[in-house]
C-alpha cells in the first residue's frame, strides 16, 4: 500500500472507531430519553461502523498472525504502549487541574494493567472454562462472575457484559 493510500487509510480507520463509538452514546441518551427505536438504530449503526473499522485495520496491519504472534503484538507492544500513553496523558491533564480527565486516564491505565496480569493468569493457570465479565463504563475485567461495584469506577454489577 502507498504512503498516501496508508494515511487515507489510518484516517477512515480513526474517524469510523469514533464514529461507533459515539453512536454507542448516543443510543445510552436515547433510551434514557425513552425514544427505544431511536436507541436501537444507533446502536445498529455502531455495529455497522465497527465492522467498518475490522476491515480497514485489517488493511492496515494485514492478517491476523499465529496465536503466538497474536500475543506478542499484543500484550508486548499494544497494551504496553497503550497504559503508557494513558499514563503521560493523566500527568498532562493533572497538571492542568484536570482532575476529572486525569482519573479517567489513571483509571484506564490501571485496567490495561489488568488486561497484562490476565495474561500472566492464563499463562500459569490450567483452567479452560473462565468466564469473563467486563465493566461497560471503564473497562475493567472480572474473572468468573461480576464483583457488587467495579473495584476500578464503582460501577453496579449491572454495568457488567459476560463474554
Amino acid at each position: 500500500m502507498d504512503k498516501t493510500t496508508r494515511r487515507e487509510v489510518e484516517k477512515s480507520f480513526l474517524e469510523v472507531s469514533r464514529a461507533a463509538a459515539r453512536k454507542k452514546i448516543y443510543a445510552l441518551r436515547a433510551e434514557q430519553d425513552g425514544e427505544s427505536q431511536l436507541a436501537r438504530l444507533f446502536r445498529a449503526i455502531a455495529i455497522s461502523e465497527e465492522a467498518q473499522a475490522t476491515r480497514l485495520l485489517l488493511q492496515l496491519r494485514g492478517q491476523t498472525g499465529t496465536n503466538y504472534q497474536n500475543c506478542k503484538t499484543s500484550f508486548e507492544e499494544e497494551i504496553p504502549n497503550l497504559k503508557k500513553q494513558y499514563e503521560q496523558a493523566m500527568e498532562k491533564a493533572a497538571a492542568a487541574g484536570e482532575r476529572a480527565i486525569s482519573s479517567l486516564f489513571a483509571q484506564s491505565a490501571k485496567v490495561e494493567r489488568i488486561h497484562l496480569n490476565l495474561k500472566k493468569k492464563l499463562e500459569t493457570t490450567s483452567t479452560k472454562d473462565t468466564s469473563y465479565h467486563i465493566c461497560s463504563f471503564c473497562g475493567f475485567i472480572m474473572e468468573n462472575h461480576p464483583p457488587e461495584k467495579c473495584p476500578v469506577c464503582t460501577a453496579p454489577a449491572s454495568r457488567f457484559k459476560n463474554i
